[in-house]
């Protein structure tokens, strides 16, 4: 698969995911803290960099529970920029962790709302990920979990 680098501003890209997802979190009464920040720009696919975001989100959105609070943070680094993305509720039980990233991996055999949606879309992450040569990953807090990806900075 090609990847076509282009300088784009991340917060735009992520606000434009965030307002699709609007009627849904009130639906569901689900806080959702952005920061309004400056442009910033990264050097990355944009298209690939968006369906990684728009994974995270929806995932955020699939699991999110208890205060029902979704927080997503930017945090510039020398180089890079680092994107989170934070759902209050359960964390991931530690044996799942790391199969998280695998095609169909579904965290409770019993659930069918696994990470990633239609069991493709963590692995997708992970290949767009390994592409860009960049950093992501899962951690989990006492009050939920959070999930980030670094892009470039320009």
């Amino acid at each position: 698969e090609t990847v076509s680098m282009e300088r784009f501003d991340i917060v735009e890209l992520i606000l434009g995911v965030v307002h699709a997802t609007e009627i849904l979190r009130e639906q569901r009464g689900i806080t959702l803290t952005f920061e309004e920040y400056e442009p910033i720009y990264v050097w990355a696919d944009e298209f690939k960099a968006e369906q990684v975001i728009r994974n995270y989100i929806s995932n955020a959105l699939n699991h999110v529970s208890g205060e029902n609070i979704i927080e997503i943070k930017i945090v510039k680094k020398e180089e890079t920029a680092r994107i989170s993305v934070f759902n209050t509720g359960k964390s991931i039980p530690e044996e799942d962790i790391e199969c998280i990233w695998d095609k169909f991996y579904k965290v409770d055999k019993a659930h069918t709302r696994e990470y990633g949606g239609n069991g493709i879309g963590l692995s997708i992450v992970k290949a767009i990920m390994e592409a860009f040569h960049n950093d992501y990953g899962v951690k989990n807090y006492d009050n939920g979990v959070e999930f980030f990806m670094e892009l470039d900075l320009q």
